[in-house]
């Protein structure tokens, strides 16, 4: 299920010590310029999440609902989350993509289940009546974008429905680098604000969103996943083919290679320069399912509509 990674994503010059208890090393970070054997990288680990825990005004008695996927990140966030001792609830929305859903589901079932946590399982067909496929061909909007509305806007829900405040996903730095730099080169400023690790509720349906993954990178998160035995989906979403983030994340890939250390400096910069945004107050309400939005529909109910379905 999972690709069997070297520990060492960075190449590891022989007879290298851990940086940190000087034991022989099985880790090479080349942004930090560090050798870590197994345990001192699960501290090392540990510690970047504790440090963008800080960041958010969220208390260690806070219940967390944690959106997961099936893939390397969510799993992470999810089981990192565990053992710094947050309670929380594993969440995964079934897309209904043939073949990709089942998969993603299995590895959430699994982990969830070898690991005693706990988790719900949500099918799309189920609250919208349509498979995500069957909305790209009634709607013909772009696919990611029909799957980030649909998510994110039955991720609220379901928190609001199961008394969460906060919602953890698990996008790591390599997201939200690439995705920084996608804003700015397009110019959206009106996205820029949304590009801090942490979103604060919008009133009492809309839960705050955390990223605790955010100063962690995706080969980061491979060894811990081996370390700790994940057995995660490594599949590709068969939508995703074209899709613009990429582009941004390989030209930050590219830079990285050359000079490593760039991913981390560029969000960073971005992260100690901005304040987390305030709670927005600027808000209607749906006037069919009364959830916050900034028009008369929020863009559930709107996509419903265009679907056919008036059902809430």
């Amino acid at each position: 299920m999972r690709r069997r990674d070297s520990a060492s994503y960075g190449k590891l010059p022989s007879r290298s010590r851990c940086t940190r208890c000087r034991k022989r090393a099985v880790v090479h970070l080349p942004s930090h310029n560090a050798n870590f054997c197994d345990s001192c990288f699960v501290f090392f680990f540990k510690n970047a999440v504790k440090r963008a825990l800080k960041l958010f005004p969220v208390k260690r008695d806070t219940p967390i609902m944690v959106a997961v996927s099936g893939g390397k990140d969510s799993l992470a966030a999810w089981l990192v989350l565990e053992e710094l001792g947050f309670k929380t609830l594993g969440v995964h929305i079934d897309l209904g993509i043939p073949e990709f859903s089942q998969a993603s589901r299995r590895a959430v079932e699994s982990f969830a289940k070898s690991r005693a946590l706990g988790y719900r399982v949500y099918s799309i067909v189920d609250l919208l009546g349509y498979s995500l496929p069957e909305i790209y061909k009634r709607t013909n909007r772009m696919v990611c974008a029909v799957c980030g509305t649909v998510k994110r806007q039955l991720l609220n829900r379901i928190a609001f429905q199961e008394g969460f405040r906060v919602v953890a996903t698990g996008h790591n730095l390599d997201d939200e680098a690439s995705r920084l730099l996608g804003n700015i080169v397009r110019h959206r400023e009106q996205y820029l604000e949304k590009s801090y690790p942490y979103l604060p509720s919008i009133g009492k349906k809309i839960p705050a969103r955390i990223k605790p993954l955010f100063r962690v990178e995706a080969d980061e998160i491979r060894i811990y996943c081996q370390i700790k035995g994940i057995d995660y989906f490594s599949g590709t979403c068969p939508f995703s083919r074209g899709a613009t983030s990429h582009i941004f994340f390989e030209a930050l890939s590219f830079l990285e290679a050359e000079m490593p250390g760039t991913k981390r400096d560029f969000l960073f910069h971005f992260v100690r320069n901005h304040t987390p945004p305030e709670t927005d107050i600027n808000y209607k309400t749906c006037s069919k399912c009364g959830y916050p939005s900034y028009s008369d529909l929020c863009s559930l109910c709107s996509l419903k509509e265009r679907l056919g379905n008036q059902g809430d």
